[in-house]
């Protein structure tokens, strides 16, 4: 009877010990992250996955809806659920869609959890709004890709650029900027420009019919514009893929850049490429020979840098350095900028968004990078 005491006194101990292991081995904070689905904005979706998969129980993923525009308070509801959890130290919100101001003045505000990082990227509302409440917010360079666009469609020697967006889009304040931008630089060189109304994917044609609609459109601008260069340009993410398809196949039509520049923002699903997130050069090589084999390799440009997921590793990396007292406070520019580095595989330049007025916001940070020339990955 003794002895059996003994060994379970024995058994105990080690169980004890390994109980305590088991408490210290558990992460001492946790990292949320929102994203879109699949449909909304591919390359972000797969690297919030990728990182949950990574670090478990570190990690937690969750995607706002589909037609977010119309279903606000789930995302703000999603958000709230994150910053109950006591253990989250930081939520990173990629594309930060409407929603993320009222979540996030709750969040500082009512439940009183100004311990928990929050890190805006693409933001939908305006810069005065989401600055206002994030710690940092990290966007491309709206204006500067207006004047990109302007710029390739000069190079390529097109006569007409047509930008689509709708009424939701053009309530934004950067993407009004942007388009203003395009506009003043395109007509400085010659060039038409043309504004055309295209469905909101988040109103009641959904996705599909946007991008149906799109797919239609695109020929009937060719035929009104027969003979002539045209270059295309829209501001959704879940449009890419039919201005992609639907242009591959027009020789006198160009797209200059995605909505966000990105080597993966709807070119693997228009063409039908495997997306080889390890592999950027690879994806990048791959899309050329496509575009080559189509006679479309100087007809298309992007950016080299998947910036939206570069957004999400980056922003990971720092909440984690912030989780672990690692930063002077919540914005440590020179811990930001090695993060965004590590991201990108080089360093990037980081500005302040300054509006229309002279007001600068230093925490909303603009990322900047030039286009490529598919031409130069061939083979």
């Amino acid at each position: 009877m003794k002895k059996l005491i003994a060994l379970l006194i024995a058994m105990l101990m080690v169980l004890g010990l390994f109980t305590v292991a088991m408490a210290d081995a558990a992460p001492a904070y946790k990292i949320a992250i929102m994203t879109g689905t699949t449909s909304q904005g591919e390359e972000e979706y797969y690297a919030a996955k990728t990182l949950a998969e990574q670090y478990p129980g570190v990690v937690l993923h969750d995607t706002y809806p589909d037609a977010f525009s119309s279903e606000v308070e789930t995302t703000i509801s999603k958000l709230i659920a994150f910053a109950s959890d006591p253990d989250v130290k930081a939520i990173i919100f990629v594309q930060a869609v409407q929603g993320a101001t009222a979540a996030f003045t709750q969040i500082k505000g009512d439940m009183g959890r100004d311990d928990i990082l929050l890190i805006s990227g693409v933001p939908a509302e305006d810069p005065a709004d989401i600055s206002a409440v994030s710690d940092i917010v990290l966007a491309n360079d709206e204006i500067g890709c207006g004047y990109q666009v302007a710029d390739l469609a000069n190079e390529w020697g097109c006569d007409v650029l047509v930008h689509y967006s709708f009424a939701r889009h053009l309530s934004y304040e950067t993407i009004v900027a942007k388009r203003d931008a395009m506009k003043a630089t395109a007509e400085g060189y010659g060039i038409e420009f043309v504004e055309r109304d295209c469905p909101d994917p988040t109103g009641d044609a959904g996705m599909s019919g946007a991008q149906a609609a799109v797919l239609e459109d695109i020929p009937k601008v060719m035929e009104e514009y027969a003979g002539k260069k045209v270059c295309f340009y829209c501001t959704n993410c879940g449009l890419q893929v039919a201005l992609q398809q639907a242009i591959v196949n027009q020789p006198n039509a160009y797209y200059a850049l995605p909505c966000c520049p990105s080597p993966y923002h709807g070119f693997q699903e228009a063409f039908g490429l495997t997306a080889t997130y390890g592999d950027i050069e690879g994806a990048i090589k791959n899309l050329a020979n496509y575009l080559n084999e189509h006679d479309a390799v100087n007809r298309f440009s992007t950016w080299a840098l998947p910036v939206n997921m570069c957004m999400i590793n980056a922003g990971f990396e720092y909440a984690q350095a912030y989780a672990e007292g690692k930063t002077n406070g919540k914005v440590d520019m020179d811990v930001l900028n090695q993060c965004m580095a590590s991201a990108a595989g080089s360093e990037i330049e980081l500005g302040s968004y300054v509006d229309a007025s002279g007001t600068e916001y230093p925490n909303y940070l603009l990322i900047a990078l030039e286009p490529i020339n598919f031409a130069d990955y061939v083979g």
